[in-house]
């Protein structure tokens, strides 16, 4: 008896370290969460029949092209990743727990599935996941390995969350202005995020030669830097919010409520991320995070064609 618990055990500990540690599961739902934003604004109507196919085409895509994505960053990372103690523990190549070998088959099946699907669903779907995976590949893998140059790797970040609605959305349907918007507002929020990032790890990576974009522009110049993305982000989503959220009670109490909520309740703690050393970050968080849910429940309000309220047109917007 003991034996065969012994034996589950370890079954149950190896598919732990996979998700959490080699796919970092965390990371690919949230990323996979954020597209989904995409695919909702791509619908043109309430109909689980409809979509029911082209969901399941999302989900198994989404799903393996972001574990693609996770996988290639730690199998690249394993030899950095074992000086780093912030980072040894999330990455199982590193600690030894899964074998280069074992992650290299599982990095290929993670390509090969999304791309068989997606070709037998839609020609310019299939065309998309083969860039979003090379774009995954080179963010971590050599020559590229656009991570280990400082512009190049916040620009990557926000063309990663920008190229994930924009897909997602297009394999629903036609793109239309609030897709694009809300793509263009993610990305940014994604490279605030990953500034923001360099600049939490910014004493780590100089003192171990690390050239993030905090490195390599001094850690000054990335507060100012992030301060300047979380503005234009602002911006975009004001546009969002007075484009969309303002045409229904409910959207703009979606908004009013999140965010107030958000900064009474979700307070930084120390030695977590983001931190009150990178508070800018957190502010996008929760007011992005707001908008972006009001932008989602407008566009299903607007398909079953519910009454606006008008304002736009009371205050000068057609």
């Amino acid at each position: 008896m003991s034996i065969l618990s012994n034996k589950t055990d370890k079954k149950k500990n190896i598919v732990t370290v996979f998700l959490t540690e080699f796919i970092r599961i965390k990371d690919v739902v949230g990323w996979s969460l954020i597209s989904f934003v995409g695919f909702i604004l791509g619908i043109s109507a309430l109909s689980i029949t409809m979509y029911i196919v082209p969901f399941l085409v999302f989900l198994i895509c989404i799903l393996c092209i972001t574990s693609f994505t996770f996988a290639i960053n730690n199998y690249f990372d394993a030899d950095s990743d074992r000086e780093n103690p912030r980072r040894m523990h999330i990455n199982a190549i590193a600690s030894g727990k899964i074998s280069k070998q074992t992650g290299i088959f599982f990095i290929i099946a993670f390509a090969i599935i999304p791309l068989l699907i997606s070709f037998f669903y839609k020609f310019e779907v299939f065309l998309f996941s083969g860039f979003l995976l090379f774009f995954g590949w080179s963010y971590s893998a050599p020559p590229l390995r656009l991570k280990g140059k400082p512009v190049m790797d916040v620009i990557w970040h926000f063309f990663g969350f920008f190229f994930g609605i924009i897909w997602s959305s297009l394999i629903v349907g036609p793109l239309g202005l609030i897709s694009w918007l809300v793509a263009f507002s993610l990305g940014v929020f994604s490279a605030v995020g990953q500034v923001c990032n360099h600049i939490i790890d910014y004493s780590f990576d100089r003192d171990s030669g690390t050239k993030t974009f905090a490195v390599w522009t001094g850690i000054d110049n990335a507060k100012k830097t992030a301060n300047a993305l979380s503005l234009i982000h602002l911006l975009v989503l004001i546009s969002l919010f007075l484009l969309y959220s303002l045409n229904y009670i409910v959207t703009i109490g979606i908004v009013i409520i999140i965010a107030v909520l958000g900064f009474l309740v979700l307070r930084p703690k120390k030695g977590a991320f983001p931190t009150r050393r990178c508070y800018t970050f957190y502010f996008n968080i929760v007011l992005g995070g707001a908008v972006y849910l009001s932008c989602m429940i407008y566009h299903l309000l607007f398909i079953v064609g519910t009454p606006t309220l008008g304002l736009l047109n009371f205050i000068g917007i057609p």
